[in-house]
Formats: structure tokens, C-alpha cells, sequence
């Protein structure tokens, strides 16, 4: 039988991914839906009957057509971790030469101000008088790894 405009095509549907709690197939499946990409979910009741099926079974699948594939694995990639970086609001001071982290030995070092009082500082002063830790109106900050001195 010949195929012509009219008659629909049929469309392939793949397995793109596998989840061992339905949970996290569901919410896989609910970001699709609110990205506009049609999907649906298999194995989900016999893996929510026995935990134990779900490698038997293999997971709950989550299916969607091979046309929305990449589409839908991008809908699905986890959004970007934000990172601290120098020139934020307030660009701090270059520490006094010399200075090098004691936890790393980095020369990545910079001056600023501590945090300023706002509503927790009472409790942030208590705390500091509580750990024996003077309170510091400056701090250095080593941009390699992270510690604050």
C-alpha cells in the first residue's frame, strides 16, 4: 500500500531513559509534559507493587518519540551549578602581597570586607563569642579552593 500526505506516518518511540524509583521517572515525565513532549511511562506499577522488580523489569521506562529525542534529553540535563567568581557586585581588594593560603599555598588571594551586620548579626556575633572566634571586620578569601581566613 502506497503512502501519500494524507495517510499519517507512523512514528518510532524509544526508551530514553530508565529510573529505579517511579518518582523520579514521574518527575522526568512531568518536565517533559511542561516542555510540550509527548511521553509516557511503562513498568511503573509492577516496579511500585515490589521494589525488587525494578532490575528484573528494568526500571520504569520512559518513552518518547525518536523524533523528540534530543529535545527531550535536553529538557531533562540539570540546569548549570552557579560558581562564585572575581568580579561580582563589589570587586574586593588585592590582598598584601605575600599573602598565600594556609589550607592551599595559592597566591589567589583577596581582601574584603566581612559579611555586614544585617538582622542575624546578633546571632552570628554569639555564635563567634561562643566558638571563641573573634569577630573580624576583614577576611581573606582564596579563590582556589574556597576557604576563608
Amino acid at each position: 500500500m502506497a503512502t501519500d500526505a494524507t495517510t499519517p506516518r507512523s512514528e518510532n518511540i524509544i526508551v530514553l531513559d530508565s529510573y529505579y524509583e517511579p518518582l523520579a521517572a514521574h518527575l522526568a515525565r512531568t518536565q517533559l509534559e511542561a516542555a510540550g513532549i509527548p511521553c509516557f511511562l511503562t513498568n511503573e506499577n509492577l516496579v511500585s507493587l515490589n521494589r525488587m522488580y525494578s532490575p528484573v523489569a528494568g526500571g520504569v521506562r520512559l518513552h518518547v518519540y525518536e523524533r523528540d529525542a534530543a529535545r527531550a534529553a535536553e529538557a531533562l540535563r540539570p540546569p548549570a551549578v552557579m560558581q562564585a567568581v572575581r568580579g561580582g557586585l563589589a570587586e574586593p581588594t588585592a590582598a598584601p602581597a605575600g599573602t598565600l593560603c594556609p589550607r592551599c599555598g595559592s597566591a589567589d588571594v583577596s581582601y574584603d570586607a566581612a559579611a555586614r551586620p544585617g538582622a542575624a548579626h546578633w546571632f552570628v556575633a554569639l555564635l563567634s563569642q561562643l566558638r571563641r572566634y573573634p569577630l573580624q571586620g576583614r577576611a581573606h578569601h582564596c579563590f582556589h579552593c574556597g576557604h576563608n581566613f
